[in-house]
């Protein structure tokens, strides 16, 4: 196992908007990256992390369920995951680790998905997300199709930025970052 450097918005958006291929059959090679995927995502502070976002172009995820009740589960493996079911757009939390530190809540995604994937022995499996999972399930298969959770935001979505300062960590709106620290 190896934790993989995470490549960088906008830097290396061309990687990343890259399609993946389907896994053909579930080898050697791929228990390694799924074991790459989990130590990477472990290192950072994200809850989902695609193939893509470590420039392997194939169809496999990590996702750690269980954000909404603060109980994060251990990373989980989805190898060809399809959405069979999506419920009505909403919009809510997103964040990437390819853009660090950047959110909004401002994006569209399904309040609920229904899916089905493969797990590293290659059983075939369905579950039914809501809220948080869903935003997070959707949002890292859109990496396998090449869409970045930019590209979901609305007209008037705002970014906010993480910056620490003395009192601890705050969200900052990106438009307001370059004023910061003018009199």
């Amino acid at each position: 196992m190896t934790v993989r450097d995470i490549l960088i918005y906008p830097k290396e958006e061309a990687k990343l908007r890259q399609k993946s291929a389907k896994v053909k059959k579930i080898d050697a090679s791929i228990r390694e990256l799924v074991a790459d995927l989990k130590e990477t995502l472990l290192a950072n502070p994200g809850a989902g992390l695609a193939a893509p976002q470590i420039d392997v172009h194939k169809r496999v995820i990590v996702v750690r369920f269980g954000q909404e009740s603060g109980e994060m589960e251990p990373p989980r493996e989805l190898i060809n995951p399809v959405i069979l079911q999506a419920g009505p757009l909403a919009k809510g939390f997103d964040g990437c680790l390819s853009l660090p530190r950047v959110v909004t809540w401002d994006t569209r995604r399904p309040s609920w998905l229904k899916f089905r994937a493969q797990d590293v022995q290659g059983n075939f499996f369905e579950m039914h997300v809501e809220g948080i999972d869903a935003i997070l399930v959707h949002h890292e298969i859109d990496h396998l199709d090449g869409v970045f959770f930019l590209d979901r935001m609305t007209e008037d979505g705002k970014l906010y930025i993480a910056v620490d300062t003395e009192e601890g960590e705050k969200l900052i709106p990106l438009d307001k970052l370059a004023t910061m620290g003018k009199k």
